[in-house]
């Protein structure tokens, strides 16, 4: 039980590492509460998954990928 509390601690952090440099990096073009949604919907798409440890990374780059769209379609 305590390694489920453990790694779902690390998982927190790690989003919070992630909202930060992508708040960071779109923050020109895309407002942090913008930022923090497409990060929250994109990380509902791996609810359920039992392994964990790689979502921070595949959360943050699908996240990258859809603000540099929206952000390509803006201009």
């Amino acid at each position: 039980m305590t390694a489920t509390v453990d790694q779902a601690k690390r998982e927190e952090q790690a989003m919070r590492e992630v909202a930060a440099r992508l708040t960071k990096t779109f923050a020109p073009d895309h407002s942090p509460e913008r930022v923090t949604q497409i990060i929250e919907t994109v990380l509902h798409r791996f609810d359920g998954r039992p392994i964990r440890d790689f979502v921070p990374v595949l959360v943050e780059r699908y996240a990258r990928q859809e603000l540099a769209v929206r952000e390509r379609v803006a201009a």
